[in-house]
C-alpha cells in the first residue's frame, strides 16, 4: 500500500542471510515478496573482491569456498528470478595482498586474470551441475581492459546460462560494450538470451545509452531481451546521512543531487516541513 509500485529489485547474496532453512523477518521483503515482482540476485563477487569471504577460490577443494558456493546457489534458487553466477571480479587482482587472518595467506588467492577465470570456471561448473532450475542465471563477463575482456569472453561464452551480466570494462567503456554486443550477436548468443544486466552502472547518460541499445537489439535481434542496471547510491547515501534532493538539468550539469539529511534532535516533535520537495518529503 505504498505511494508507488516499482516491481524490479536487486539483492546481493553478500548482504543476505543465506540460511534458507530458518525464518528471517528482516528479509521478508525478499522471501515473501508478492507475485508479479522481479528480483535479480547478485552473487557476492564483490565480497570476494573485498576479501570479506576469505577462501582459496582457485582451489576446487577449498572447504570454505565450497560452503559459500553452495549457500549462494541455494539462496538464489530459492528466492531469485534471475541471478548472477559467482564470478571472481577481475579487480580482485588489486586486493591479492590482503591477508586472511586465519591462514596468513591471500584472502582470495587470485593474483592473475588467468586465476580469476579458472576460479570462475569452478563456480560456473558447480552452478550448472547443482542448480534446481528455479532461478535463471546470467553469465558474468569481466576484464579490466579491452584485452582481458576479450580473453574472459572467449573463456566463458560456452556456458549454457540464460543471459549475460556485463562487468569490468564491458559495463563502463562504451567501445568495449558495443564490441561485446556485436560479438554476442555474431556468435549467435543473443537470440535465445532474454536478459543483460550491467553491474554498477548508475549514470543518467548510460541509462539513455542502454535504452537505445535495448531498442536496437529488440528491433534487429531479439524482441524479448531486456537490459537492466543497478545503483548502490541510495544505500551508500543512507549510510552517510545523505538524501536525494532536487535534480539539476542544465546545459552544464545533468545530475541527481544529494545533500546532508536534517539530523538535529532539536527538531524532534516540531511541525517544520521537510525541506526537500517530493511525494515522500511532503509527508515528513
Amino acid at each position: 500500500e505504498g505511494l508507488y509500485t516499482y516491481k524490479w529489485g536487486l539483492y546481493s547474496a553478500g548482504h543476505a542471510n543465506l540460511d534458507v532453512t530458518k525464518d528471517d523477518p528482516n528479509e521478508s521483503i525478499i522471501r515473501e515478496r508478492e507475485e508479479g515482482t522481479f528480483m535479480l540476485g547478485d552473487s557476492g563477487g564483490f565480497q570476494i573482491l573485498k576479501c570479506q569471504w576469505p577462501a582459496d577460490w582457485k582451489d576446487p577443494n577449498c572447504p570454505r569456498a565450497m560452503k559459500k558456493r553452495k549457500e549462494v546457489l541455494t539462496w538464489m534458487d530459492t528466492y531469485m528470478d534471475y541471478g548472477m553466477c559467482l564470478d571472481i571480479p577481475s579487480q580482485s587482482l588489486t586486493t591479492y595482498h590482503i591477508k586472511d587472518p586465519k591462514t596468513g595467506k591471500s584472502a582470495h588467492g587470485i593474483s592473475t586474470i588467468e586465476e580469476a577465470i579458472a576460479a570462475t570456471h569452478i563456480n560456473n561448473e558447480y552452478f550448472i551441475k547443482n542448480r534446481n532450475g528455479n532461478c535463471k542465471f546470467l553469465n558474468v563477463l569481466q576484464g579490466g581492459n579491452n584485452v582481458d575482456a576479450e580473453i574472459w569472453y572467449e573463456a566463458v561464452k560456452h556456458y549454457p546460462f540464460e543471459g549475460w551480466a556485463f562487468g569490468g570494462a564491458n559495463m563502463c567503456r562504451m567501445v568495449v560494450t558495443l564490441k561485446r554486443i556485436m560479438t554476442l550477436r555474431e556468435d549467435g548468443l543473443l537470440k535465445d538470451k532474454n536478459w543483460i544486466h550491467f553491474l554498477g552502472t548508475a549514470q543518467l547518460d548510460w541509462a539513455c545509452f542502454l535504452t537505445s541499445i535495448q531498442r536496437q537489439i529488440r528491433k534487429h535481434i531479439n524482441e524479448n531481451l531486456t537490459i537492466s542496471f543497478d545503483c548502490a547510491s541510495p544505500f551508500i547515501a543512507t549510510a552517510n546521512g545523505l538524501v536525494y534532493t532536487n535534480a539539476q538539468h542544465t546545459t552544464k550539469r545533468w545530475a541527481v543531487i544529494m545533500d546532508k539529511a536534517p539530523d538535529n534532535k532539536a527538531l524532534a516533535g516540531r511541525d517544520i516541513p521537510f525541506p526537500f520537495e517530493s511525494e515522500t518529503g511532503r509527508r515528513l
